[in-house]
């Protein structure tokens, strides 16, 4: 279908991959293209890249490590998600990930930071709101041929439709119920399991619809970019359940935007709130291992 040949699709898997990027490997799959992801072992390798070494946040660090991995695999296009998209154009949020150019525009940022990287597709990290114009203009980059592109979207529209999480259990008998908040790139079963502490019951802000918290962000009235709503959706809703007694935040002791997350978080909620170090609460020499999201090709 492609009108050249032997076109190697890469995916950049670390960041929110849960939430599109099952429906953009099989759409990049329909119109012929080769998809590629890194494997744990290309991505481990690459870490010590002086091109990804200098980057301070550690998911970032395993995305842009993900990305020269494939580069080195000779991939023709990296597909690269746009965290915070077109819904955030014009969003007055100077501060927390707008401030931040790896959350704010992480392809522009990836493109800055890494030399020798072929060419970009970003796509949102997402599939709400519909991604119709997106998925055309990826298309047309691989099919030439208007046609085809018509009769792949005709295929796969009807897939383009967010995951939905299962709802949270919000009591269990005898334990003590806790909020887990952090980034939604850095929660996980995995996570959140070594973030419990004996006694403690966990309800994790990735159980949660996203669409929902931001929902729940939007009457505090703050200028935020569409991943700090999570966090501060998250944060009220928890503050407003009778049955929650405390709230833990998850940060990246090398992130700034988390910083602001947990001062905002603190202004926000009127329970006791418990700020954790990732690599406190996973441990040095796990954290890489729990955060790495390399899912089969």
């Amino acid at each position: 279908m492609l009108d050249f040949p032997a076109v190697r699709v890469g995916f950049v898997t670390q960041l929110l991959w849960e939430r599109y990027g099952d429906f953009w490997l099989r759409l990049v799959r329909d119109a012929g293209a080769d998809t590629v992801v890194a494997t744990r072992e290309q991505a481990l390798a690459a870490l010590s890249d002086p091109r990804v070494s200098g980057v301070a946040p550690l998911a970032f660090r395993l995305a842009v490590a993900q990305a020269v991995a494939l580069a080195g695999a000779g991939v023709d296009a990296l597909v690269v998600p746009e965290l915070n998209g077109s819904a955030d154009e014009g969003t007055d949020a100077p501060r927390g990930g707008g401030a931040d150019p790896w959350i704010a525009d992480f392809p522009d940022a990836l493109r800055t930071a890494v030399a020798g990287l072929p060419r970009l597709v970003p796509v949102p990290a997402t599939l709400e709101g519909g991604v119709d114009r997106t998925v055309v203009t990826a298309l047309q980059h691989l099919v030439h041929d208007p046609h085809a592109v018509r009769r792949i979207w005709a295929r796969r529209r009807a897939e383009a439709r967010p995951p939905r999480p299962q709802a949270p259990v919000w009591q269990v008998a005898g334990a003590r119920t806790m909020g887990l908040l952090g980034q939604p790139w850095v929660l996980s079963d995995e996570v959140a399991e070594r973030a419990a502490q004996p006694g403690e019951h966990l309800v994790s802000q990735h159980h949660i619809e996203p669409a929902s918290l931001v929902r729940e962000a939007a009457r505090l009235g703050l200028p935020t970019v569409t991943t700090d709503a999570e966090v501060l959706g998250a944060a009220r809703l928890f503050g407003r359940r009778g049955g929650v007694a405390a709230v833990r935040l998850l940060v990246d002791r090398a992130a700034g935007a988390d910083a602001w997350l947990a001062a905002r978080v603190q202004a926000l909620l009127r329970k006791p709130l418990e700020v954790r170090y990732l690599d406190e609460v996973l441990g040095d020499g796990d954290a890489v291992d729990m955060l790495l999201r390399t899912p089969v090709d």
